[in-house]
């Protein structure tokens, strides 16, 4: 099960995950029935309230919580248990309710404190939850949960350094809770510090070496310092572990596109999407995102059919310096590539097939190139010094960085824009 504070992404991690185990075994020795009605009775569907939160089962445990809150209404440990059930179950206001009901009753439950400071900050009241949280680890200051929660609150509001050394002093208590370290993790990683992030990942991995969430944090922290490699062997791991994570697969496809693996990146965002169907929360969005989808892949596989024909292979000595798409010469689309050496125009499968062939221009032989532009798009003229002038159309969004390029080359007379 996960908790997070926000609903926003972070930088390097993929979420942030808080796991239970810590305030479990803490929550087994608060267990107090002081000034209950029926303290037997509360006691037991306390109990019973465990075991079936533990099992997943979150509206049962509600209910059962319910009963035992009903039972002994001035028991603070009954109202803390339903509060915190309510928070996972999204139902804030009525979480928030018991949970100051909790601490009312018993100024003195850390844990109660915890899950109020918890339930507060879900809902962006981070000063007040920052507060919960202080009481919390002034009366126990074992409590590895609440300085866990005061981590996330000082993430939220942006204090990564205070939320680094809360994460610090909850491992130091619990050195064994997996969800502090990917914490502790993500917010170096918003503070960019990612090679440190990359550190506490791998102990992560350590303690539990199948969480998809520690290879995708420590993917994603590769790649920021530039360790492409490294971060395509994490993110293939983390798909591995979690192959329904449209997160993951859309990562790694992302890192493939980074070290020019475009078949490769183009598979993972297909696979991405099509999980993201799947996870469509109604039927009228599955609906409406299965239509645009299907859309955008008939376009990204007519684009992708059309263009990488388009190759092109430098000659010995001959450097690639930028190369752009969406280019036609005599309505012919095609590839357009600046080398070292020359201009040359790459065409693509289909136009190949129907005669169209490479055209190349050597740098030293232009005399003079005109941009020109209009609502419509835009056209560049490259005049050679034998008396030849080649066009070549585009989209505006294709002529600016072309047209730039070109001009900062200084081949034969400067470039001319005229717009229409």
């Amino acid at each position: 099960m996960r908790l997070t504070l926000t609903r926003t992404h972070l930088l390097l991690a993929p979420a942030i995950s808080l796991l239970f185990s810590g305030a479990a075994a803490y929550a087994a020795e608060m267990e107090t029935t002081q000034n209950a009605a029926n303290p037997h009775d509360a006691l037991v569907l306390i109990e019973e309230g465990d075991r079936q939160f533990h099992a997943d089962n979150l509206n049962e445990a509600i209910a059962t919580y319910r009963k035992a809150a009903h039972a002994a209404p001035l028991n603070s440990t009954a109202h803390e248990r339903l509060a915190r059930a309510l928070s996972l179950n999204d139902s804030m206001r009525e979480a928030e309710q018991e949970a100051k009901q909790a601490v009312t009753l018993d100024g003195k439950n850390s844990l109660a404190h915890t899950w109020f400071g918890w339930i507060l900050g879900r809902q962006g009241k981070y000063k007040a939850a920052l507060a919960e949280e202080t009481v919390a680890v002034a009366l126990d200051e074992k409590n590895a949960f609440a300085y866990q929660t005061m981590g996330l609150i000082l993430t939220s509001t942006g204090d990564y350094n205070q939320a680094i050394r809360a994460y610090e002093r909850a491992i130091r208590l619990d050195p064994d809770d997996l969800g502090s370290y990917l914490n502790m993790a993500a917010a170096m990683g918003r503070k960019g510090d990612y090679a440190g992030a990359a550190s506490v990942y791998r102990k992560a991995i350590t303690l539990n070496r199948r969480s998809s969430l520690a290879h995708l944090g420590l993917g994603s922290a590769l790649g920021k310092i530039g360790d492409l490699d490294g971060q395509v062997r994490e993110l293939q791991t983390a798909v591995a572990l979690s192959p329904k994570s449209a997160n993951a697969h859309g990562r790694l496809g992302f890192a493939y596109s980074q070290r020019k693996d475009f078949r490769g990146a183009m598979r993972e965002g297909i696979v991405a999407s099509v999980l993201r169907v799947e996870n469509s929360w109604s039927s009228f969005m599955r609906a409406m995102i299965t239509t645009w989808a299907a859309v955008f892949l008939v376009f990204g596989a007519i684009f992708a059919f059309v263009f990488l024909g388009s190759r092109f292979k430098p000659q010995p000595g001959e450097e690639v310096l930028k190369s752009y798409f969406l280019i036609f010469h005599k309505d012919r689309p095609g590839r357009f590539v600046i080398t070292s050496r020359r201009l040359v125009y790459v065409p693509e499968a289909v136009s190949q097939w129907f005669g169209a062939t490479r055209m190349s221009i050597e740098r030293e032989q232009v005399e003079r190139i005109v941009s020109s532009s209009s609502v419509s798009g835009g056209a560049i003229s490259i005049a050679t010094k034998d008396g030849v002038t080649h066009k070549f159309s585009m989209p505006n969004l294709v002529l600016e960085p072309l047209a730039k390029k070109l001009d900062s080359l200084n081949l034969g007379t400067p470039t001319d824009l005229v717009s229409a």
